[in-house]
């Protein structure tokens, strides 16, 4: 008497022997191949010809049944149970699809999942009554993890472990934390591997993915009651093309200024006491160029701080707050252009700053930080349910018509955007964003530009 074994036994047994005639099974493509394989088959086990399937799946299934008795202790489906079983898993051998993957900074790459080039991601569901194959998702979610189909950052949370107050920072209230918190992409291999499953079952031939992103988080180990400190609103910008002074100093003033800044409820962040005393080189600014008297260029320190103050203005606006001064540069700054060309801050201590107000209720956070020249500013607090958003760029050239500034037409050295921000009780608040620069504005911005419309979430 044969001892019957258990299902998950006899499915480790079927896949174990299939894999073993896998040569067999798909080289067999040719007439002389397919013959010797019959013939093969014929000497083993009898097969009935009422079994449905085609002529090379029987006799495979003749061989497996011959393999399955020999290794699981006589105990196999049935011939017809394995032809069918066999014919399932040759269709899902032919399952394919071209995967485009992108994130909102654009398309990442392309890639072919294929059962011919993974055939581990099918796998056996046999039982002493049910003889079938099946596309396993984690097998899926194995190779996704293993040959690095889509390697992007995780999530990157922090700890907020004390405040240090202006008594003793002299500028403005600064956070000790253990890093920068940021945004990065969860649950992809689960996710890709339930499309891939779907678009498979579908004979989908091509799939989208857009990994799902997701905001670092921030836990609070003051002990002092800080809100939520959720992600409200992030501000970028791009400082390629930089010389070295100009990226020494752009990259001190977003880690060791704005970075780690608390702006209470109810006051105004002022971009000029971050920078906590003068802009010199004594105090680690680097030579670059700065703008002089509304349009000289000249060597001195602190060149390329404005990168960082403009960056957190259109934080504060994608956030909705109200800004309380900010003036644009009064020479088109290519720098800026990237995330919100004509969205930009000068600062200069002592005559022009860039401030907003904290009206929340709850303290902010501000993060900053830059990857590679791409630079991000992060406003963390408890979101009130207000929504921010921009519409631009407008030009001279490209308004619509009866479109104005202070009720005059848009000058052709001018960039306007409309920003609105809506509240939860109804109330809508409107303004106008225009940038002039005295020596005008290139040709090309206008053609680049002039026909797109941006929003907040491009910014």
């Amino acid at each position: 008497m044969h001892t019957l074994r258990s299902p998950m036994v006899l499915a480790t047994a079927v896949l174990a022997s299939l894999t073993m005639l896998t040569v067999s099974v798909f080289d067999a493509n040719t007439p002389a191949n397919a013959q010797q394989l019959r013939g093969s088959a014929s000497k083993t086990v009898e097969v009935s010809k009422e079994i449905p399937g085609s002529s090379m799946q029987k006799n495979i299934a003749a061989r497996l049944q011959k393999r399955l008795r020999n290794t699981v202790s006589g105990a196999s489906p049935s011939i017809a149970a394995l032809t069918n079983a066999i014919a399932v898993r040759q269709d899902l051998l032919k399952k394919k699809v071209n995967i485009q993957i992108s994130s909102e900074n654009g398309k990442l790459g392309t890639w072919e999942a294929s059962t011919q080039k993974y055939p581990q991601w099918i796998i056996p569901k046999f039982s002493l009554t049910e003889t079938t194959f099946a596309i396993d998702s984690v097998q899926i979610q194995n190779t996704i993890v293993s040959e690095k189909i889509v390697d992007l950052p995780a999530p990157v949370d922090i700890t907020l472990t004390a405040l240090q107050p202006i008594e003793v920072t002299k500028d403005v209230i600064r956070a000790n934390t253990t890093g920068v918190a940021k945004s990065g992409y969860v649950a992809i291999p689960e996710s890709l591997s339930i499309g891939i499953e779907i678009a498979f079952a579908k004979n989908t031939a091509e799939l989208q993915f857009a990994p799902v992103k997701q905001a670092g988080k921030i836990t609070n180990q003051t002990g002092i009651d800080l809100g939520k400190l959720e992600l409200w609103a992030t501000g970028r910008s791009n400082f390629k093309g930089s010389d070295y002074g100009r990226i020494s100093n752009v990259r001190k003033a977003f880690r060791e200024h704005v970075n780690n800044t608390v702006v209470a409820p109810g006051e105004t962040f002022s971009f000029n006491e971050t920078l906590g005393g003068p802009v010199s080189q004594g105090r680690g600014w680097s030579m670059a160029k700065v703008i002089f008297n509304g349009g000289d260029l000249e060597y001195a320190p602190g060149g390329g701080i404005c990168q960082a103050s403009t960056t957190t203005y259109r934080a504060a606006l994608n956030a909705g707050f109200p800004v309380v001064q900010r003036a644009a540069h009064s020479l088109y700054v290519t720098y800026y252009a990237a995330h919100g060309v004509g969205i930009d801050a000068t600062i200069f201590p002592g005559k022009q700053d860039l401030q907003f107000l904290n009206d929340s209720g709850n303290y902010l956070l501000i993060q900053s930080y830059d990857d590679g020249f791409e630079a991000y500013v992060n406003i963390y607090g408890t979101p009130d349910g207000r929504t921010a958003s921009l519409d631009g760029p407008y030009f001279a050239s490209t308004a619509p018509v009866g479109m104005t500034y202070n009720d005059r037409p848009l000058r052709s050295n001018e960039i306007l955007w409309m920003h609105s921000v809506h509240y939860p009780d109804g109330k809508v608040l409107e303004s106008k964003i225009s940038s002039q620069y005295n020596k005008g504005i290139p040709r090309y911005v206008v053609t680049e530009y002039g026909k797109k419309a941006l929003h907040a979430s491009a910014l």
